[in-house]
Protein backbone atom coordinates (compact mmCIF):
# COMPACT_ATOMS: atom_id res chain seq x y z
CA UNK A 1 0.00 0.00 0.00
CA UNK A 2 2.79 2.45 0.90
CA UNK A 3 4.65 2.02 -2.45
CA UNK A 4 1.37 2.63 -4.28
CA UNK A 5 0.68 5.80 -2.33
CA UNK A 6 4.22 7.00 -2.97
CA UNK A 7 3.88 6.17 -6.68
CA UNK A 8 0.67 8.10 -7.25
CA UNK A 9 1.43 10.76 -4.65
CA UNK A 10 4.86 11.42 -6.13
CA UNK A 11 3.38 11.61 -9.61
CA UNK A 12 0.83 14.21 -8.52
CA UNK A 13 3.44 16.23 -6.62
CA UNK A 14 5.81 16.28 -9.58
CA UNK A 15 2.95 17.34 -11.86
CA UNK A 16 1.95 20.03 -9.38
CA UNK A 17 5.37 21.67 -9.48
CA UNK A 18 5.29 21.82 -13.28
CA UNK A 19 7.34 18.78 -14.30
CA UNK A 20 6.18 17.37 -17.68
CA UNK A 21 4.12 14.17 -17.52
CA UNK A 22 6.78 11.74 -18.86
CA UNK A 23 9.39 12.93 -16.36
CA UNK A 24 6.86 12.99 -13.52
CA UNK A 25 6.09 9.34 -14.31
CA UNK A 26 9.71 8.27 -14.42
CA UNK A 27 10.74 10.20 -11.28
CA UNK A 28 7.88 8.81 -9.18
CA UNK A 29 8.71 5.32 -10.48
CA UNK A 30 12.37 5.80 -9.60
CA UNK A 31 11.50 6.75 -6.00
CA UNK A 32 9.50 3.53 -5.58
CA UNK A 33 12.21 1.44 -7.25
CA UNK A 34 14.77 2.80 -4.80
CA UNK A 35 12.50 2.04 -1.84
CA UNK A 36 12.52 -1.70 -2.50
CA UNK A 37 15.79 -3.69 -2.77
CA UNK A 38 13.88 -6.33 -4.73
CA UNK A 39 13.47 -3.85 -7.60
CA UNK A 40 16.94 -2.54 -8.53
CA UNK A 41 17.06 0.71 -10.49
CA UNK A 42 18.33 -0.99 -13.66
CA UNK A 43 14.95 -2.73 -13.93
CA UNK A 44 13.39 0.72 -14.40
CA UNK A 45 15.50 1.32 -17.50
CA UNK A 46 14.81 -2.20 -18.76
CA UNK A 47 11.05 -1.79 -18.40
CA UNK A 48 11.10 1.65 -20.02
CA UNK A 49 13.01 0.38 -23.05
CA UNK A 50 10.79 -2.69 -23.37
CA UNK A 51 7.78 -0.38 -23.57
CA UNK A 52 8.89 1.07 -26.89
CA UNK A 53 10.45 -2.14 -28.22
CA UNK A 54 7.35 -2.91 -30.26
CA UNK A 55 6.91 -3.26 -34.02
CA UNK A 56 3.34 -1.97 -33.68
CA UNK A 57 4.52 1.40 -32.34
CA UNK A 58 6.56 1.99 -35.49
CA UNK A 59 3.23 2.96 -37.10
CA UNK A 60 2.97 6.10 -34.97
CA UNK A 61 5.64 8.29 -36.64
CA UNK A 62 4.38 7.35 -40.10
CA UNK A 63 0.75 8.17 -39.28
CA UNK A 64 1.93 11.51 -37.87
CA UNK A 65 4.07 12.20 -40.92
CA UNK A 66 1.28 11.29 -43.36
CA UNK A 67 -1.06 13.72 -41.59
CA UNK A 68 1.57 16.47 -41.59
CA UNK A 69 2.23 16.06 -45.31
CA UNK A 70 -1.49 16.08 -46.14
CA UNK A 71 -2.08 19.16 -44.02
CA UNK A 72 0.86 20.99 -45.57
CA UNK A 73 -0.40 20.01 -49.02
CA UNK A 74 -3.56 22.07 -48.58
CA UNK A 75 -5.99 19.18 -48.77
CA UNK A 76 -8.40 20.96 -46.37
CA UNK A 77 -9.52 23.26 -49.20
CA UNK A 78 -10.29 20.26 -51.41
CA UNK A 79 -12.34 18.67 -48.64
CA UNK A 80 -14.12 22.00 -48.15
CA UNK A 81 -15.59 21.99 -51.66
CA UNK A 82 -17.10 18.54 -51.19
CA UNK A 83 -18.48 19.40 -47.74
CA UNK A 84 -20.02 22.61 -49.10
CA UNK A 85 -21.81 20.65 -51.82
CA UNK A 86 -23.15 18.18 -49.24
CA UNK A 87 -24.33 20.43 -46.39
CA UNK A 88 -23.74 24.07 -47.34
CA UNK A 89 -27.43 24.60 -48.13
CA UNK A 90 -28.59 23.72 -44.59
CA UNK A 91 -29.25 26.49 -42.07
CA UNK A 92 -25.97 27.18 -40.28
CA UNK A 93 -24.19 25.77 -43.33
CA UNK A 94 -20.64 26.82 -42.42
CA UNK A 95 -20.81 25.07 -39.03
CA UNK A 96 -22.00 21.90 -40.79
CA UNK A 97 -19.18 22.23 -43.31
CA UNK A 98 -16.75 22.45 -40.38
CA UNK A 99 -18.06 19.17 -38.95
CA UNK A 100 -18.06 17.35 -42.30
CA UNK A 101 -14.53 18.52 -43.13
CA UNK A 102 -13.58 17.39 -39.62
CA UNK A 103 -14.94 13.92 -40.40
CA UNK A 104 -13.01 13.78 -43.68
CA UNK A 105 -9.83 15.16 -42.11
CA UNK A 106 -10.07 12.60 -39.30
CA UNK A 107 -9.68 9.90 -41.93
CA UNK A 108 -6.37 11.44 -42.95
CA UNK A 109 -4.60 12.86 -39.90
CA UNK A 110 -5.07 10.40 -37.00
CA UNK A 111 -4.50 13.29 -34.57
CA UNK A 112 -7.14 15.55 -33.03
CA UNK A 113 -4.57 18.19 -32.07
CA UNK A 114 -3.37 18.60 -35.66
CA UNK A 115 -6.96 18.58 -36.89
CA UNK A 116 -8.00 21.25 -34.38
CA UNK A 117 -5.20 23.57 -35.47
CA UNK A 118 -6.15 23.17 -39.14
CA UNK A 119 -9.91 23.56 -38.64
CA UNK A 120 -9.57 26.50 -36.26
CA UNK A 121 -7.38 28.48 -38.65
CA UNK A 122 -9.70 27.91 -41.59
CA UNK A 123 -13.21 27.99 -40.13
CA UNK A 124 -13.39 30.12 -36.97
CA UNK A 125 -12.58 33.44 -38.73
CA UNK A 126 -14.94 32.51 -41.59
CA UNK A 127 -17.82 31.73 -39.23
CA UNK A 128 -17.31 34.96 -37.30
CA UNK A 129 -17.36 36.97 -40.54
CA UNK A 130 -20.63 35.27 -41.48
CA UNK A 131 -22.27 36.43 -38.26
CA UNK A 132 -21.86 33.35 -36.07
CA UNK A 133 -21.27 33.98 -32.39
CA UNK A 134 -17.61 33.46 -31.62
CA UNK A 135 -18.27 31.10 -28.70
CA UNK A 136 -20.26 28.83 -31.02
CA UNK A 137 -17.60 28.91 -33.74
CA UNK A 138 -14.85 28.03 -31.27
CA UNK A 139 -16.85 25.31 -29.48
CA UNK A 140 -18.05 23.64 -32.68
CA UNK A 141 -14.54 23.57 -34.16
CA UNK A 142 -13.05 22.09 -30.97
CA UNK A 143 -15.75 19.39 -30.80
CA UNK A 144 -15.43 18.51 -34.49
CA UNK A 145 -11.68 17.99 -34.12
CA UNK A 146 -12.07 15.23 -31.52
CA UNK A 147 -13.12 12.83 -34.28
CA UNK A 148 -9.47 12.81 -35.37
CA UNK A 149 -8.54 10.07 -32.89
CA UNK A 150 -11.71 8.02 -33.35
CA UNK A 151 -12.21 7.68 -37.10
CA UNK A 152 -9.40 5.58 -38.62
CA UNK A 153 -6.46 6.05 -38.80
CA UNK A 154 -5.99 6.77 -35.10
CA UNK A 155 -2.75 7.05 -33.18
CA UNK A 156 -4.54 6.29 -29.90
CA UNK A 157 -5.96 3.07 -31.32
CA UNK A 158 -2.41 1.96 -32.14
CA UNK A 159 -1.26 2.76 -28.60
CA UNK A 160 -4.24 0.97 -27.05
CA UNK A 161 -3.71 -2.08 -29.27
CA UNK A 162 -0.06 -2.24 -28.27
CA UNK A 163 -0.71 -2.09 -24.52
CA UNK A 164 -3.81 -4.30 -24.53
CA UNK A 165 -2.50 -6.83 -27.06
CA UNK A 166 -5.65 -6.27 -29.11
CA UNK A 167 -6.09 -6.30 -32.88
CA UNK A 168 -5.25 -2.83 -34.18
CA UNK A 169 -7.06 -3.55 -37.42
CA UNK A 170 -10.28 -4.35 -35.51
CA UNK A 171 -9.85 -1.25 -33.35
CA UNK A 172 -9.43 1.00 -36.39
CA UNK A 173 -12.50 -0.45 -38.07
CA UNK A 174 -14.48 -0.34 -34.81
CA UNK A 175 -13.92 3.40 -34.45
CA UNK A 176 -15.50 4.26 -37.80
CA UNK A 177 -19.20 4.05 -36.88
CA UNK A 178 -18.95 5.83 -33.47
CA UNK A 179 -16.82 8.56 -35.08
CA UNK A 180 -19.36 9.16 -37.83
CA UNK A 181 -22.20 9.12 -35.28
CA UNK A 182 -20.45 11.86 -33.28
CA UNK A 183 -20.25 13.92 -36.46
CA UNK A 184 -23.94 13.39 -37.20
CA UNK A 185 -24.90 14.28 -33.62
CA UNK A 186 -22.91 17.52 -33.90
CA UNK A 187 -24.70 18.30 -37.15
CA UNK A 188 -28.08 17.91 -35.41
CA UNK A 189 -27.04 20.12 -32.50
CA UNK A 190 -25.56 22.69 -34.87
CA UNK A 191 -28.79 22.82 -36.86
CA UNK A 192 -30.93 23.39 -33.77
CA UNK A 193 -28.61 26.20 -32.60
CA UNK A 194 -28.57 27.71 -36.12
CA UNK A 195 -32.38 27.84 -36.16
CA UNK A 196 -32.42 29.52 -32.77
CA UNK A 197 -29.82 32.16 -33.66
CA UNK A 198 -30.79 32.48 -37.36
CA UNK A 199 -27.41 31.47 -38.74
CA UNK A 200 -27.48 31.53 -42.55
CA UNK A 201 -26.95 28.75 -45.08
CA UNK A 202 -23.93 29.17 -47.35
CA UNK A 203 -25.89 28.57 -50.55
CA UNK A 204 -29.58 29.15 -51.26
CA UNK A 205 -30.32 25.60 -52.34
CA UNK A 206 -28.68 22.22 -52.61
CA UNK A 207 -26.08 22.39 -55.36
CA UNK A 208 -27.10 19.04 -56.76
CA UNK A 209 -25.52 15.72 -57.62
CA UNK A 210 -23.16 17.26 -60.16
CA UNK A 211 -21.60 19.56 -57.55
CA UNK A 212 -21.23 16.63 -55.14
CA UNK A 213 -19.54 14.52 -57.82
CA UNK A 214 -17.22 17.41 -58.73
CA UNK A 215 -16.28 17.90 -55.08
CA UNK A 216 -15.81 14.16 -54.66
CA UNK A 217 -13.52 14.03 -57.68
CA UNK A 218 -11.30 16.81 -56.30
CA UNK A 219 -11.20 15.22 -52.82
CA UNK A 220 -10.95 11.64 -54.03
CA UNK A 221 -7.19 11.21 -53.65
CA UNK A 222 -6.96 12.59 -50.07
CA UNK A 223 -10.00 10.56 -49.03
CA UNK A 224 -8.24 7.45 -50.27
CA UNK A 225 -5.98 7.36 -47.20
CA UNK A 226 -8.36 5.56 -44.79
CA UNK A 227 -9.46 3.15 -47.51
CA UNK A 228 -5.86 2.29 -48.35
CA UNK A 229 -5.05 1.71 -44.67
CA UNK A 230 -8.14 -0.29 -43.76
CA UNK A 231 -8.42 -2.03 -47.12
CA UNK A 232 -4.78 -3.06 -47.08
CA UNK A 233 -5.08 -4.47 -43.57
CA UNK A 234 -8.32 -6.32 -44.35
CA UNK A 235 -6.94 -7.82 -47.55
CA UNK A 236 -3.82 -9.01 -45.77
CA UNK A 237 -1.47 -7.12 -48.08
CA UNK A 238 0.15 -5.34 -45.15
CA UNK A 239 0.10 -5.05 -41.38
CA UNK A 240 -1.13 -1.93 -39.52
CA UNK A 241 2.50 -0.79 -39.22
CA UNK A 242 3.16 -1.30 -42.91
CA UNK A 243 -0.11 0.48 -43.72
CA UNK A 244 1.23 3.60 -42.01
CA UNK A 245 4.32 3.52 -44.25
CA UNK A 246 2.12 3.08 -47.34
CA UNK A 247 -0.08 6.00 -46.19
CA UNK A 248 3.00 8.22 -45.88
CA UNK A 249 4.28 7.30 -49.34
CA UNK A 250 0.79 7.87 -50.75
CA UNK A 251 0.59 11.29 -49.06
CA UNK A 252 3.97 12.25 -50.52
CA UNK A 253 2.90 11.09 -53.97
CA UNK A 254 -0.36 13.04 -54.19
CA UNK A 255 0.97 16.25 -52.60
CA UNK A 256 4.33 16.31 -54.39
CA UNK A 257 3.67 14.61 -57.74
CA UNK A 258 -0.06 15.20 -58.34
CA UNK A 259 -0.97 18.48 -56.62
CA UNK A 260 2.60 19.84 -56.42
CA UNK A 261 1.79 21.70 -53.21
CA UNK A 262 4.65 20.20 -51.19
CA UNK A 263 8.29 20.57 -52.28
CA UNK A 264 11.29 18.46 -51.40
CA UNK A 265 12.60 21.34 -49.27
CA UNK A 266 9.37 21.29 -47.22
CA UNK A 267 10.01 17.71 -46.15
CA UNK A 268 12.83 18.73 -43.82
CA UNK A 269 10.43 20.72 -41.66
CA UNK A 270 7.65 18.11 -41.91
CA UNK A 271 9.95 15.23 -40.97
CA UNK A 272 11.37 17.28 -38.10
CA UNK A 273 7.90 18.09 -36.69
CA UNK A 274 6.88 14.43 -36.95
CA UNK A 275 10.12 13.38 -35.26
CA UNK A 276 9.63 15.74 -32.33
CA UNK A 277 6.05 14.60 -31.73
CA UNK A 278 7.08 10.95 -32.07
CA UNK A 279 9.88 11.45 -29.54
CA UNK A 280 7.42 12.95 -27.06
CA UNK A 281 5.03 10.01 -27.51
CA UNK A 282 7.80 7.41 -27.20
CA UNK A 283 9.23 9.04 -24.06
CA UNK A 284 5.74 9.01 -22.57
CA UNK A 285 5.23 5.36 -23.57
CA UNK A 286 8.57 4.36 -22.00
CA UNK A 287 7.88 6.20 -18.74
CA UNK A 288 4.30 4.97 -18.47
CA UNK A 289 5.39 1.37 -19.14
CA UNK A 290 7.75 1.45 -16.16
CA UNK A 291 5.01 3.05 -14.04
CA UNK A 292 2.48 0.40 -15.10
CA UNK A 293 4.99 -2.42 -14.41
CA UNK A 294 5.29 -1.20 -10.83
CA UNK A 295 1.51 -1.25 -10.47
CA UNK A 296 1.48 -4.85 -11.67
CA UNK A 297 4.44 -5.74 -9.41
CA UNK A 298 2.46 -4.58 -6.36
CA UNK A 299 -0.69 -6.37 -7.62
CA UNK A 300 -2.71 -3.17 -7.89
CA UNK A 301 -4.80 -4.35 -10.89
CA UNK A 302 -5.67 -7.60 -9.12
CA UNK A 303 -6.62 -5.83 -5.90
CA UNK A 304 -8.81 -3.31 -7.73
CA UNK A 305 -10.45 -6.08 -9.74
CA UNK A 306 -11.29 -8.06 -6.60
CA UNK A 307 -12.60 -4.99 -4.78
CA UNK A 308 -14.80 -3.85 -7.65
CA UNK A 309 -16.20 -7.29 -8.43
CA UNK A 310 -17.12 -7.71 -4.78
CA UNK A 311 -19.45 -4.72 -5.20
CA UNK A 312 -21.00 -5.50 -8.61
CA UNK A 313 -20.61 -7.91 -11.49
CA UNK A 314 -23.08 -6.07 -13.75
CA UNK A 315 -21.19 -5.44 -17.05
CA UNK A 316 -22.90 -2.16 -17.88
CA UNK A 317 -22.36 -0.77 -14.38
CA UNK A 318 -18.67 -1.66 -14.54
CA UNK A 319 -18.40 -0.21 -18.04
CA UNK A 320 -19.93 3.07 -16.86
CA UNK A 321 -17.41 3.20 -14.00
CA UNK A 322 -14.59 2.69 -16.52
CA UNK A 323 -15.99 5.47 -18.71
CA UNK A 324 -16.22 7.78 -15.70
CA UNK A 325 -12.62 6.96 -14.76
CA UNK A 326 -11.24 7.78 -18.21
CA UNK A 327 -13.30 10.96 -18.55
CA UNK A 328 -11.84 12.04 -15.21
CA UNK A 329 -8.33 11.11 -16.34
CA UNK A 330 -8.77 12.97 -19.62
CA UNK A 331 -9.57 16.11 -17.67
CA UNK A 332 -6.10 16.18 -16.11
CA UNK A 333 -3.67 14.21 -18.27
CA UNK A 334 -2.73 13.25 -21.79
CA UNK A 335 -4.38 10.23 -23.39
CA UNK A 336 -1.16 8.27 -23.96
CA UNK A 337 -0.07 7.86 -20.30
CA UNK A 338 -3.69 7.43 -19.22
CA UNK A 339 -4.13 4.48 -21.59
CA UNK A 340 -0.75 2.95 -20.81
CA UNK A 341 -1.19 3.14 -17.03
CA UNK A 342 -4.87 2.43 -16.51
CA UNK A 343 -5.83 0.05 -19.32
CA UNK A 344 -3.83 -2.79 -17.67
CA UNK A 345 -5.87 -2.08 -14.53
CA UNK A 346 -9.35 -1.98 -16.08
CA UNK A 347 -8.83 -4.63 -18.76
CA UNK A 348 -8.95 -7.62 -16.35
CA UNK A 349 -12.06 -6.18 -14.73
CA UNK A 350 -13.78 -5.77 -18.10
CA UNK A 351 -12.73 -9.23 -19.26
CA UNK A 352 -14.07 -10.84 -16.08
CA UNK A 353 -17.62 -9.60 -16.85
CA UNK A 354 -17.50 -10.37 -20.57
CA UNK A 355 -16.77 -6.94 -22.10
CA UNK A 356 -15.10 -7.45 -25.47
CA UNK A 357 -11.57 -5.95 -25.62
CA UNK A 358 -12.27 -4.20 -28.94
CA UNK A 359 -15.49 -2.76 -27.52
CA UNK A 360 -13.59 -1.58 -24.46
CA UNK A 361 -10.74 -0.13 -26.53
CA UNK A 362 -12.88 1.98 -28.83
CA UNK A 363 -14.93 3.37 -25.94
CA UNK A 364 -11.77 4.18 -23.97
CA UNK A 365 -10.37 6.09 -26.95
CA UNK A 366 -13.70 7.92 -27.32
CA UNK A 367 -13.59 9.00 -23.68
CA UNK A 368 -10.00 10.19 -24.06
CA UNK A 369 -11.06 12.16 -27.14
CA UNK A 370 -13.78 13.69 -24.96
CA UNK A 371 -11.01 14.63 -22.51
CA UNK A 372 -9.49 16.85 -25.21
CA UNK A 373 -12.41 19.20 -24.55
CA UNK A 374 -12.54 19.15 -20.74
CA UNK A 375 -10.46 21.66 -18.81
CA UNK A 376 -7.87 22.13 -17.43
CA UNK A 377 -6.16 19.75 -19.90
CA UNK A 378 -8.57 20.17 -22.85
CA UNK A 379 -6.00 20.61 -25.63
CA UNK A 380 -8.55 21.03 -28.43
CA UNK A 381 -10.46 23.65 -26.46
CA UNK A 382 -7.27 25.53 -25.64
CA UNK A 383 -6.01 25.40 -29.24
CA UNK A 384 -9.32 26.64 -30.69
CA UNK A 385 -9.50 29.47 -28.14
CA UNK A 386 -5.86 30.35 -28.79
CA UNK A 387 -6.30 30.53 -32.57
CA UNK A 388 -9.46 32.63 -32.16
CA UNK A 389 -7.92 34.81 -29.41
CA UNK A 390 -11.05 34.14 -27.34
CA UNK A 391 -11.20 33.75 -23.52
CA UNK A 392 -11.73 30.14 -22.48
CA UNK A 393 -14.27 31.01 -19.80
CA UNK A 394 -16.58 32.58 -22.41
CA UNK A 395 -16.78 29.42 -24.49
CA UNK A 396 -17.59 26.98 -21.69
CA UNK A 397 -21.39 27.27 -21.79
CA UNK A 398 -21.66 26.55 -25.51
CA UNK A 399 -18.89 23.96 -25.32
CA UNK A 400 -20.70 21.97 -22.62
CA UNK A 401 -23.88 22.06 -24.70
CA UNK A 402 -22.15 20.67 -27.79
CA UNK A 403 -20.27 18.10 -25.71
CA UNK A 404 -23.63 16.46 -24.97
CA UNK A 405 -23.51 15.00 -28.48
CA UNK A 406 -20.35 13.10 -27.64
CA UNK A 407 -21.70 11.96 -24.28
CA UNK A 408 -24.77 10.51 -25.99
CA UNK A 409 -22.68 8.56 -28.53
CA UNK A 410 -20.31 7.27 -25.83
CA UNK A 411 -23.27 5.99 -23.80
CA UNK A 412 -24.87 4.55 -26.93
CA UNK A 413 -21.65 2.67 -27.62
CA UNK A 414 -21.54 1.35 -24.05
CA UNK A 415 -25.10 0.02 -23.97
CA UNK A 416 -25.19 -1.21 -27.57
CA UNK A 417 -21.90 -3.05 -28.32
CA UNK A 418 -22.77 -3.49 -31.99
CA UNK A 419 -22.27 0.23 -32.53
CA UNK A 420 -18.58 -0.61 -32.16
CA UNK A 421 -18.47 -4.29 -33.11
CA UNK A 422 -20.77 -4.38 -36.13
CA UNK A 423 -18.15 -3.43 -38.75
CA UNK A 424 -15.34 -5.60 -37.31
CA UNK A 425 -17.70 -8.58 -37.14
CA UNK A 426 -18.81 -7.94 -40.72
CA UNK A 427 -15.42 -7.22 -42.29
CA UNK A 428 -12.89 -9.05 -40.10
CA UNK A 429 -14.51 -11.58 -37.74
CA UNK A 430 -11.18 -13.44 -37.53
CA UNK A 431 -9.73 -10.54 -35.52
CA UNK A 432 -12.36 -10.69 -32.77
Amino acid sequence: MIPTLVLFGGFLVFLGVGIPIPFALILSSLVVFLMNPATPAWVLAQRAVSGIDSFVLVAIPFFILAGNIMNAGGITERLLKLAMALVGHIRGGLSHVTVVVGMFFAGISGSSVAECAALSTLFIPSMVRRGYRKNFAVAMTACASTMGVIIPPSILMVIYGAVANASIGALLIGGAVPGVLIGLALLVEGYVIAIRHDYPPEVERWLGVRAVLTGLWEALLPLGVPFIIVGGILSGYFTPTESAVVATLYAMFITMAVYRTVRWSDLVKLFGEAGLLTALIYITVAAATAFAWLLAFYRIPSLITEALLSVTRQPQAIFLLIVALFIFLGTFMDATPAILIFVPIVQPIAASVGIHPIHLGVVVVMTMAFGLLTLPYGLCTLIACGVADFPVRQVLGMLHLLMLAEVVIILLSVFFPNVVLFLPRLLAPQWL
